[in-house]
């Protein structure tokens, strides 16, 4: 019976850790799809003064800019992705722990959302400080 018990369980963690950290994956990505929404939501509304004077000048104002504020964020989520899954499951082929990949995919995902706010937040300042409100 000890030996039917110390069997069982090994082959249950060997099998069930590249499932448990694709499942966890799996709900940190749709974690970061709800965050990109946000995103989405902040950079349609950080546009409202293009056109206006001097925040028109901005690079957010610009077609580029413009595309890059609203594709970085899900370019990051998708590398995160990717990248904690794949590292991971070559980390589990390996016998190693795939746990610390997770952070490399919080990495890239952070990576997108301030390069993204790094295009939406300069011009937002500027125009902040120029109101009278």
């Amino acid at each position: 019976m000890q030996n039917f018990a110390s069997g069982a369980a090994g082959s249950c963690a060997a099998e069930g850790w590249p499932l448990l950290y694709l499942g966890t994956v799996a709900v940190l990505g749709g974690l970061g799809l709800l965050v990109n929404l946000l995103a989405l939501y902040a950079s349609i509304f950080a546009t409202d003064d293009c056109g206006t004077g001097a925040a028109s000048a901005s690079f957010r104002c610009t077609t580029a800019g413009r595309l890059t504020m609203y594709a970085l964020p899900w370019a990051g989520l998708v590398v995160a992705v990717v990248a904690a899954t794949g590292l991971g499951v070559a980390a589990v082929n390996r016998g190693d722990s795939p746990w610390w990949f997770l952070l490399a995919g919080a990495g890239a995902h952070l990576a997108g959302l301030a390069g993204a706010c790094a295009v939406m937040l300069p011009g937002v300042r500027r125009a902040r400080s120029g109101s009278d409100i």
